[in-house]
């Protein structure tokens, strides 16, 4: 009997690298775009892994391209994970500062999560540093399907976590004041690296005037790594435009890279006091509006200041939150995607694992829209609003021309419960077959091997 290990492995080879592409064209009975729109009897159309036509029964389909028939299947863009940390070896290394760091040497192609996700139709998930933590590594999107990081990743430019909500253990002043002490002496070292430089060109100047030769530099080849004039934040003092990337460490260039404004970060902002100390923090250094606040449901009651910012924001955990009245002690729950859908905060969903149904973002967005979010803002939540949110709007989380050619085919409404995931496609290329999942096999039909 094959171990689980193994059965993984062979899903993933069912996927070359995304850098090679596929060309099908699929005609179903009815295709739902990310909006919730539907497209009945319609036929889609990629070439090398782009979308070149959608729409009625009247498209056509090139002579070279296959065309799969879906009469009684729907088709649905996938379902994408806007910010997570799992399916790594460990979600954050024990270091509070560690802008050095990058999820690509952490990031585990068999884990189970990257298996059950695939299962359940996820097409793209960004995999960021977890919230314990004060400024984590960098992120990248994957696909939950390849045997390699690289074969895996869509994107590696997703930005790097920085986390106002406290470390485990950590109060919100321990949290806040590591981050103060973080710049204040990345600031210092800054100044001191100035004035040494200012000093090594100054005698350098001094030996050439006295007649003495210099050794010529060494290319290393990388003119933009010492090339002047990295630091651009921030107020100017002697030998600021001397400073060369090459002059730092791999923290300190980091940190540079964040306050330049370079980094998209993703805020773990948890609470509304969070929200408030992020938003004044990031006015400071000037850098809200490259910015996603990540917020837990208690966040809902900041909903008027995210809106405000309208900065987009990302809901992880649990959808409701729940207190408790302190006079009459009665449970209050506070449906959090509602607050924030009527008050404007462009907001995505995302799964909670270990919980049965949670797990899912149709789960989740289905759980919206019975509680009275409007469809089209359920469906955006798990589809085109992650891709938005990466900078990646116009290459996927929605059919459109020229977008990637990803989608799955279901056997129900992609928000149904007992609708089903039949197919996963990305870029053209298929990488799931429910009818070859042997370990879905086992559990249904309680084979043993």
């Amino acid at each position: 009997m094959r171990t689980p290990q193994i059965f993984f492995a062979s899903l993933l080879l069912l996927a070359p690298a995304f850098g090679q592409s596929g060309s099908i064209a699929v005609h179903a009975g009815k295709i739902i775009k990310a909006d919730g729109s539907v497209v009945p009897s319609g036929t889609l159309v990629v070439e090398n892994g782009r979308i070149t036509a959608l729409g009625r029964d009247e498209i056509e389909v090139p002579f070279d391209v296959l065309l799969h028939e879906y009469p009684d299947a729907v088709l649905f863009p996938g379902f994408y994970e806007a910010s997570s940390s799992s399916g790594m070896d460990r979600a954050n290394e024990n270091v509070a500062v560690a802008p050095f760091l990058d999820v690509k040497d952490s990031i585990d192609p068999v884990s189970f999560y990257f298996e059950d996700k695939l299962r359940a139709g996820t097409v793209a998930i960004g995999i960021l540093p977890g919230n314990n933590t004060v400024i984590g590594g960098h992120g990248r999107v994957v696909a939950p399907t390849g045997m390699t990081v690289e074969q895996m990743t869509l994107d590696d430019g997703l930005g790097m976590k920085m986390a106002i909500g406290p470390k485990r253990g950590w109060s919100r002043s321990a949290q806040l004041a590591e981050l103060r002490e973080t710049l204040q002496k990345l600031d210092r070292d800054l100044h001191r690296l100035g004035r040494q430089l200012l000093e090594e060109e100054a005698g350098k100047a001094d030996r050439l005037k006295a007649g003495e030769e210099e050794e010529e530099e060494t290319a290393d080849g990388d003119a933009w790594d010492s090339a002047p004039g990295f630091v651009r934040f921030g107020e100017d003092f002697p030998g600021k435009e001397k400073i060369s990337e090459e002059d730092l460490d791999d923290a300190q260039r980091g940190l540079v890279r964040i306050l330049n404004g370079e980094e998209r970060l993703w805020v773990w902002a948890p609470t509304a006091s969070d929200v408030h100390h992020a938003h004044a923090w990031l006015e400071e250094h000037k850098l809200l509006a490259n910015t996603v606040f990540e917020v837990s449901a208690a966040g809902w009651k900041a909903a008027a200041e995210l809106a405000e910012m309208g900065r987009p924001v990302v809901l992880r955990g649990d959808l409701w939150h729940v207190e408790r009245d302190p006079l009459t002690w009665k449970e209050i729950r506070t449906f959090a995607p509602k607050v924030f859908a009527d008050a404007g905060v462009e907001f995505a969903l995302s799964s909670v694992e270990g919980r049965m149904g949670p797990n899912r973002l149709s789960y989740q967005a289905a759980m919206c829209v019975r509680e009275g979010v409007a469809p089209e803002i359920a469906y955006a939540a798990v589809t085109s609003r992650p891709a938005k949110f990466w900078g990646l709007a116009e290459e996927m989380g929605d059919f459109q021309v020229g977008a990637d050619g990803t989608f799955i085919v279901l056997d129900g409404d992609p928000l149904r419960l007992d609708a089903h995931v039949l197919e996963v496609w990305v870029r053209g290329v298929q990488v799931y077959d429910r009818s070859q999942d042997e370990r879905l096999q086992r559990l249904e039909e309680g084979r043993l091997k």
